[in-house]
Order: structure tokens, then C-alpha cells, then sequence
């Protein structure tokens, strides 16, 4: 075994299925006997001092316990898209840099993008936004559609320019993929 982890790292838009692949990656991973730790970032906290914070306070706590696999739901550039588009704050994609650069000090770094297309996701939103909204009308399910549909497509043309030049890790595109698709062949290492 290696010194230093291997970190996958899982990108895209909201409700591709991103979590559902992490999850079971992780268990895979540890039923087939690796120490795995499973990380899902989800934006800057109020006491962290940077952007990056939210992905380096948890990476480190996860190092010391010297994991063979870390599994981060979410990761480095996404930072910088969503406060652009859900707070307006446009941070300068050199935070992002910064975090690839500290996880590839730290851990040998698998980064994938998982797209999958509006239509394929439609559905868990109008879930979602009715689970958060019980009472939602046919007019406000609609217009949140609307909204997350431009995020969507926002995000992936966000990304595929971050990603294609201006990100220090590779990329793996994953399109389309089933529910139950097997991240863990595409994983260096296992």
C-alpha cells in the first residue's frame, strides 16, 4: 500500500446522482476490505476563514486516520460556481487551485464528472422541491424548475471550461450513467 490515500473526488450538478455513487463506492470499498472514509462538502461554514476551508478541515481530519480511500462527494471548483450563481460572490477560481493543489500534496487524486442529462433529473427535483414544500402550487413547482434547469446547464458549462483549462487534476467525464453503475472500476488502485 501506498503512503499517501487515493482521494476520489465527484462532481456535478445537483441531483445527478453523485451522492448515491459515493455512498456506494464506500461500501464497496470497505467490504472489499479498504479503510475508506466517505466526505460530502456542501459550501463554506460561517467560522472558516477561506473558501477552501470547508474542503481542507475535513480532508485533514480524514487523514488522521490514515484512510487507504477518501470518497468526496463534491470538491474544489464547485465553490467557486455555486457562490457565483446562488450568492452573486464571484470568488477568483485560484481558491479552487488551491485546494487541487493541497489534495494532491496530501493524496493521489481520481477527479469525475457525473453528467447526466436535465431530463434524467427532472424528476428527484419536482421530489425535492415538493419534499421541502409540501404545499407547493403548480406555479411555484414550475418556477423552481425553471431556476434549477438554468443552474443545471450553468453548472456543466462552468465546469467543462474550469475542468478542460484552467484545473490542475485530470478528469474523468462520466455521462449518463445507471444508478448502480460501478465507480469502482474506474478507480486506480482497487
Amino acid at each position: 500500500m501506498s503512503c499517501s490515500p487515493k482521494a476520489v473526488v465527484l462532481l456535478g450538478a445537483d441531483r445527478v446522482g453523485k451522492s448515491t455513487l459515493a455512498k456506494n463506492a464506500a461500501y464497496s470499498l470497505t467490504q472489499n476490505n479498504f479503510t475508506t472514509i466517505l466526505l460530502h462538502f456542501s459550501g463554506p461554514k460561517p467560522h472558516h476563514s477561506s473558501p477552501i476551508e470547508q474542503y481542507i478541515e475535513p480532508f485533514d481530519k480524514a487523514l488522521e486516520s490514515h484512510p487507504e480511500f477518501i470518497i468526496c462527494d463534491r470538491g474544489f471548483s464547485e465553490v467557486c460556481f455555486y457562490e457565483k450563481f446562488r450568492r452573486q460572490v464571484d470568488l477568483s477560481e485560484e481558491w479552487a487551485n488551491a485546494a487541487e493543489s493541497y489534495f494532491l500534496k496530501k493524496a493521489t487524486v481520481s477527479l469525475f464528472l457525473i453528467e447526466r442529462e436535465w431530463e434524467m433529473c427532472k424528476k428527484d427535483h419536482i421530489e425535492e422541491i415538493i419534499s421541502l414544500n409540501p404545499d407547493s402550487s403548480a406555479w411555484w413547482i414550475r418556477n423552481q424548475l425553471l431556476a434549477r434547469e438554468a443552474e443545471h446547464h450553468a453548472y456543466y458549462t462552468y465546469m467543462h471550461d474550469y475542468l478542460k483549462i484552467r484545473s490542475l487534476v485530470p478528469y474523468t467525464r462520466l455521462l449518463n450513467l445507471p444508478i448502480d453503475f460501478a465507480l469502482l472500476d474506474l478507480i486506480p488502485g482497487v
